[in-house]
């Protein structure tokens, strides 16, 4: 008894459709009926407020933050990898590096020379982003053409396919008319 068996048996039915009658309508005067008012009215004319179920409220997901220990290579370990694969670990730095300490000052000549190919590049971004929009238009016009075309062509693919094998089995059943003896069981007219 270690098999088991899923048996995926079921009946589709049809559910009755649920009509509720109004008799009421069958009053005289019709204009004053009125039908049961829904929950959220009565709410609204009592000045009553919708239940909440406090523990069905979104609150604010807080989450300690995690810390890991860092990883530790023992000595032996590390001594026998390779040099690509040996852990590289460097001392944080205390004094300040030679390139954090140096000033770099411009000449004017030479701010003037930066702020000129800074705005050559940005022309040449805003160039190159409008040649890419360009394109990307064409495109898909391109493609709105293509599909359009290859439509039409399983179309007419389609038609051709239906014309050949209406022909086929025209030729088929005379064929086997033709074997059968002849003609079929109907009369001639004479």
């Amino acid at each position: 008894m270690s098999d088991i068996v899923f048996l995926r048996a079921w009946y589709s039915i049809q559910p009755r459709k649920f009509y509720n009658p109004v008799t009421s309508l069958l009053l005289s005067d019709k204009e004053r009926w009125q039908g049961m008012r829904l929950t959220g009215q009565v709410r609204r004319e009592q000045g009553v407020k919708t239940p909440t179920n406090v523990n069905s409220l979104y609150k604010p997901i807080e989450r300690p933050a995690r810390r890991f220990n860092p990883l530790k290579v023992p000595k032996k370990l590390q001594a026998a990898l390779p040099y690509a694969s040996k852990p590289k670990v460097m001392k944080p730095q205390h004094r300040a590096t030679y390139m954090q300490k140096r000033a770099v000052v411009l000449e004017p000549e030479e701010k003037k020379a930066l702020a000129l190919l800074q705005q050559v590049r940005a022309l040449r971004k805003d160039q190159v982003a409008r040649r890419r929009e360009k394109q990307e238009e064409r495109r898909a016009a391109h493609r709105k053409k293509v599909e359009k075309e290859e439509a039409k062509k399983s179309e007419k693919e389609k038609e051709k396919r239906k014309e050949y094998m209406r022909a086929a089995g025209m030729k088929s059943k005379r064929e086997t008319e033709a074997m059968e003896g002849g003609r079929s069981n109907k009369r001639r007219k004479t």
